[in-house]
């Protein structure tokens, strides 16, 4: 049998809570930064919260890292991903970006391209 999750944005924590009261099983928030939604940013602590009331509903809590993370920003953002797993965070959304490669036309993750480049 395959279970069916229903997944809901959360604007902020209280938003979050409205969500799991109304029945979803999951809801995903952005934090302070790296998140698509520049405006709807939401403290470590508010996600703590959110973590800790989800959890005693048997919800999840993702929080979205979606946007391009540039090489000065590496070190906050691995700060950030430790910051959310430190406070119950069951999972991280990012956003995986495609590229073409040169030879075969084939779509691959830029990540997997860069290790590609790095092992010549």
């Amino acid at each position: 049998m395959t279970f069916l999750e229903l997944l809901s944005p959360a604007r902020d924590l209280e938003c979050g809570k409205a969500a799991i009261d109304h029945g979803a099983d999951a809801v995903y928030i952005g934090a302070r930064r790296f998140g698509a939604r520049a405006s709807v940013g939401n403290s470590i602590e508010d996600i703590e919260q959110l973590c800790t009331y989800a959890h005693r509903y048997a919800a999840k809590v993702y929080v979205t890292v979606n946007t391009i993370v540039y090489d000065g920003e590496l070190d906050d953002t691995r700060e950030l991903l430790e910051q959310l797993a430190a406070v119950g965070v069951d999972a991280v959304i990012v956003q995986i970006h495609l590229i073409r490669t040169d030879d075969t036309g084939t779509l691959i993750p830029a990540g997997k391209r860069q290790a590609l480049k790095k092992k010549k």
